[in-house]
């Protein structure tokens, strides 16, 4: 099995992008019997991206979520993404097992800009997420109170129409988190609306759905539901595993429960992805 996102930085850290903290991922990866990781580190964790992207949230028309979201952002750039890709390419040469990635934030209206910055560098894979409706960050805490402003339904919504776009785009090769918003427990009555939204996407560039072992932690759930994932492998669309580990010892966490979460939606492979080619694989059980 391969670990398709990680993240050598926790939030609220900025612990140095180390080939001696990638060697620390690859012991538990090895460990837990994994062939490979794919280091998947947030954009906004980059100079170049803060800069290229500098002021995205002003589109918003809420001062004070625009401000949330610009702090948020100065508190989290930590390094640059040509040190971070030296340094990642420098331990597959070496014979790491390692890939290149990158989780890439949707900022609507600057689909260029995104594509400009993915550019110079050759990734393995490139993960499509969706975090801000706005300037409003609804998986972070820091904005729990909007939640009581909005209606559930109504974000839900408005986070499809986000993703659907995002995966249109072609930029990237999978969806991280699919249904997100879950995250807290404000969930409409009805998540159809948000699967349609997902699966007409993904279906433009046959994008792969990824099953995230996070949402266990988080809210109880893998990440997605297994409504939209039934009706994912119905459409062909393929799979990623992802433990979204922030921390070297979360890598490859509850994979058999990821493997049988993809078997009871009938899938009986899923894949990585190398130099942005799938490389399917047979999941085990």
């Amino acid at each position: 099995m391969i670990d398709c996102h990680t993240h050598l930085q926790p939030h609220g850290q900025q612990p140095p992008m180390t080939r001696e903290r990638i060697e620390q991922y690859v012991a538990v990866a090895r460990g837990r019997g994994l062939t490979q990781i794919a280091f998947t580190e947030h954009l906004f964790r980059f100079r170049e991206a803060f800069d290229l992207l500098y002021g995205w949230w002003d589109a918003d028309p809420d001062p004070a979520l625009a401000h949330l979201a610009r702090q948020y952002w100065e508190d989290h750039v930590s390094g640059s993404v040509a040190e971070y890709v030296r340094t990642i390419e420098a331990a597959k040469r070496d014979g790491l097992p390692v890939l290149l990635g990158l989780e890439m934030d949707w900022i609507p209206g600057h689909a260029g800009a995104l594509a400009r910055f993915l550019a110079p560098y050759d990734w393995d894979i490139v993960l499509g997420s969706v975090h801000y409706i706005g300037a409003f960050g609804f998986d972070d805490e820091q904005f729990a109170a909007e939640w009581d402003r909005r209606e559930t339904a109504a974000v839900w919504a408005d986070y499809g129409a986000l993703v659907r776009d995002l995966a249109e785009s072609g930029l990237v090769d999978a969806l991280a988190h699919p249904d997100l918003p879950k995250v807290f427990g404000h969930r409409p009555r009805d998540e159809t609306p948000l699967h349609d939204a997902i699966l007409s996407g993904a279906a433009v560039h046959g994008t792969a759905v990824e099953l995230n072992s996070n949402g266990l932690r988080k809210c109880g759930e893998i990440y997605p539901a297994l409504p939209l994932l039934e009706r994912a492998r119905r459409l062909g669309l393929p799979i990623t595993l992802a433990s979204d580990a922030h921390t070297p010892e979360r890598v490859g966490e509850h994979f058999d429960r990821l493997a049988g979460w993809a078997r009871s939606a009938g899938y009986e492979e899923a894949v990585a992805f190398i130099g942005r080619r799938r490389q399917p694989y047979a999941l085990p059980g």
